[in-house]
């Protein structure tokens, strides 16, 4: 995969993954123009100014330099990298693949950005590099240099995701308060209007009388722990969903570094010395 740089374009960012078997995966994200240094047959967009900028960038999938995908915006998408690729123009239409070889990625709140790409296939599940002097590679580095952090960054990742819901519960009642009175003073503005509605007499219908049996239920007297996460169920579900997440990533992550370390050792016993001065066979 090579192309040139117009003049004052930045290239995209590339995600990239080495495969014994798949060969080399890349994943490069940005704005239209920096895409087709890459991927010259990437579509235009609607939203895209003069100067070839989007809000939200998109992405294109490579497999050993060959064009596999292409999507005009990042997000939470599964890719297959053994499906026919676009024709020229146009973008990837099947983006949730859920068997066989696949590129899974993450996206960022609002679709800005890529937080995480990963090969999967069946059980193995392996971390892209990031793009070289990118955040996500900064972001890395000191999960890698602390055990502490392969936690906790995960798990603000997942509350973060469920951010939006935690605080919707929280301020909208506060909101609520507040503006209510204004709502009651916008409507004692309002006339009251007496509308003459016409008396309509409806049908009675006759319906039967069923005589359903009595069943007495036990009078169970509920722990206040219980009555609590009832009362609260919408605020620590997606704690719970966040921990769940938190977990997920941190399996996968050293998941990935074990396969990684077996990739390194099939590399390591491909070509092994003939004796001791080194020499590898022809």
């Amino acid at each position: 995969m090579s192309g040139a740089s117009p003049e004052g374009v930045t290239p995209p960012e590339v995600w990239s993954l080495d495969h014994p078997d798949h060969g080399l995966l890349e994943l490069a994200v940005g704005g239209p123009d920096q895409l087709r240094v890459l991927d010259s047959g990437f579509p235009r967009r609607r939203s895209e100014d003069a100067a070839g900028k989007v809000a939200t960038p998109g992405y294109s999938v490579f497999r050993g330099g060959a064009l596999v995908a292409r999507a005009p915006q990042v997000g939470d998408h599964k890719v297959a990298i053994t499906r026919k690729p676009p024709a020229r123009g146009e973008f990837t239409t099947s983006l949730a693949a859920m068997s066989g070889p696949r590129v899974q990625m993450r996206s960022r709140m609002f679709a800005t950005g890529v937080g995480q790409v990963a090969f999967r296939d069946g059980g193995e599940i392996v971390h892209f590099d990031p793009p070289p002097g990118s955040a996500a590679e900064a972001r890395l580095e000191k999960i890698a240099a602390s055990p502490w952090k392969r936690v906790v960054y995960p798990l603000a990742a997942g509350v973060g995701r469920s951010g939006w819901a935690i605080a919707a519960l929280v301020l909208v009642p506060i909101l609520g308060r507040l503006l209510s009175p204004v709502i009651d003073w916008i409507v004692s503005l309002i006339p009251d209007v007496d509308i003459p509605w016409p008396d309509i007499s409806l049908p009675s219908i006759p319906l039967p009388d069923i005589d359903l049996p009595s069943i007495d239920l036990p009078d169970v007297t509920l722990p206040g722990w219980v009555e609590f996460l009832l009362e609260y169920s919408k605020v620590w579900v997606p704690l719970v969903i966040a921990v769940v997440v938190a977990v997920l990533t941190v399996r996968h992550s050293r998941r990935s570094r074990r396969i990684r370390q077996s990739w390194a050792d099939r590399r390591d016993t491909v070509d092994p010395p003939d004796d001791d001065t080194g020499e590898t066979s022809p």
